[in-house]
C-alpha cells in the first residue's frame, strides 16, 4: 500500500472536520426543532389554562306565573373578575332538549323524520321574547358586562303535531322538569359553551 502524501492526509482531515461539523449542524437543528416544539406545547397548555380560568360564571332564575301561562328567565353574568377588562361579553342562550339523543336516533318506520324531531323543543318552556327563532329554542345574542343581567320571556311548549299525546298530558310530563340551557359566550376569538339547568320557582308578586 503506497504511503499517503501530506496532501492526502490534509484532505482526509478536512473531510473529517466537515463530517463533524455537519453532524453538529444536524444536532443543533434537531435540538432547536425540539425546543420550538416544546415551547409550542407549553404555550398551548398555558392558553388552554387561561381560557378555562376565564370560563364565564352564570346565575339563573326562572319565575313562573301563578297560572303557568308564562315565565321569566333572568340570567346574571357573575364573573370571573378576569373577564372585566375584556368589556362586554356576547351571550347567546339556547334551550337544550331533555336528552341528547333527540333527533339523532334511527327513525322508526312510519314515525317522524329526524328533522321533525329536532324541530321540537323537548322540555317545559320555549322562548317567546323578541329576537327568538321560529322554534323558540334560541334567543338573539346580547352583550353583558360582568355583574350585569338580562331577562327573557318564555311560554309553555306544545307537543309536536305528529304525536297523539294531548297538550295537558305533555305539560304534566314536563311539570317538574328543569329547563336545560346552553349559554354561548364570546369575547374576541374566545368562545365558551356553558351548560346550565334551572328549576322553576313562583313569580314574585
Amino acid at each position: 500500500m503506497p504511503a499517503m502524501s501530506t496532501t492526502d492526509v490534509i484532505a482526509i482531515l478536512a473531510l473529517g472536520v466537515s463530517i463533524v461539523a455537519a453532524v453538529g449542524t444536524v444536532g443543533a437543528w434537531r435540538a432547536a426543532r425540539h425546543s420550538h416544539h416544546a415551547a409550542a406545547i407549553l404555550s398551548r397548555i398555558e392558553e388552554e389554562r387561561q381560557h378555562a380560568a376565564l370560563t364565564p360564571s352564570f346565575r339563573c332564575q326562572l319565575a313562573v306565573t301563578e297560572d303557568g301561562a308564562s315565565a321569566l328567565l333572568r340570567l346574571h353574568l357573575d364573573g370571573p373578575a378576569g373577564l372585566e377588562p375584556r368589556g362586554p361579553i356576547e351571550v347567546t342562550v339556547s334551550i337544550r332538549n331533555d336528552s341528547s339523543w333527540r333527533g339523532h336516533a334511527s327513525p322508526v318506520a312510519g314515525g317522524p323524520l329526524p328533522e321533525e324531531v329536532r324541530a321540537t323543543v323537548w322540555g317545559p318552556w320555549r322562548f317567546s321574547a323578541d329576537g327568538c327563532d321560529d322554534r323558540g329554542r334560541a334567543i338573539a345574542p346580547q352583550e353583558l358586562l360582568v355583574g350585569e343581567w338580562t331577562q327573557y320571556a318564555l311560554t309553555p311548549t306544545m307537543p309536536p303535531t305528529w304525536m297523539t299525546i294531548g297538550t295537558e298530558r305533555w305539560r304534566q310530563d314536563y311539570a317538574d322538569a328543569p329547563v336545560r340551557l346552553r349559554v354561548t359566550a364570546r369575547s374576541g376569538s374566545s368562545v365558551w359553551n356553558v351548560p346550565l339547568e334551572i328549576a322553576a320557582s313562583p313569580a314574585a308578586a
